[in-house]
């Protein structure tokens, strides 16, 4: 599927693995995209598509990942049909990186399985990194440049982003209600905020 849209993101994951080397990461509304196994060893993907059971469960997909994967040892992938914002058989606080891309509020449902420190890695499709950013247990601390199949990862300049056309706050109930990202001068491809909250919350 995401061969023919000719949208792996092959190097976008390759890149973050080689700058955060996650061990295990999550990857909430993936539908079957299942490039970051490629670079990651352990890997957990969840969408409620009906369809995604039946692919986790092709004897297929992890000899597809072994001859992909471009680190040593064996590969672990975990499969879940259902909503992320369900509760979940997923032990909390166990995921050094977690993505967001065109999924809905991720950032929000999902944060309690990020380790303290942890990567999310979250586009403003949904809106998600609009919210992500304003949230206290988010850090910016890279933004993702696309140019094609190409991305490139700064840390530059992060303070010239989420800066709306108008000038005013982002809006994070208009957000919410529209699950559109707000209209910033700048913008990236995705964004990279470390995760400084409390699981003590969630308990």
């Amino acid at each position: 599927y995401f061969v023919e849209k000719h949208d792996e993101r092959r190097e976008l994951f390759e890149k973050l693995a080689e700058l955060y080397r996650p061990k295990k990461a999550i990857y909430p509304g993936s539908f079957v995209h299942i490039t970051p196994s490629f670079y990651i060893g352990d890997m957990t993907y969840i969408d409620s598509d009906r369809r995604v059971s039946k692919f986790f469960a092709d004897d297929n997909v992890l000899p597809y990942i072994r001859e992909n994967k471009s680190f040593e040892g064996e590969p672990s992938i975990s499969g879940i049909q259902a909503d992320y914002s369900d509760k979940l058989p997923i032990e909390k606080e166990a995921f050094d990186m977690m993505f967001s891309f065109y999924a809905g509020f991720i950032s929000q449902s999902c944060k309690k399985y990020l380790k303290q420190s942890g990567v999310l890695v979250c586009n403003n499709s949904h809106g998600d990194a609009s919210i992500a950013f304003i949230d206290q247990d988010y850090e910016l601390i890279g933004v993702i440049k696309r140019n094609g199949a190409n991305f490139n990862i700064t840390e530059k300049d992060l303070d010239t982003y989420f800066i709306k056309k108008d000038g005013s706050p982002i809006d994070k109930a208009k957000v919410e209600r529209k699950m559109i990202g707000e209209n910033f001068t700048k913008k990236g491809y995705a964004y990279i905020f470390k995760y400084n909250g409390s699981l003590k919350k969630f308990r």
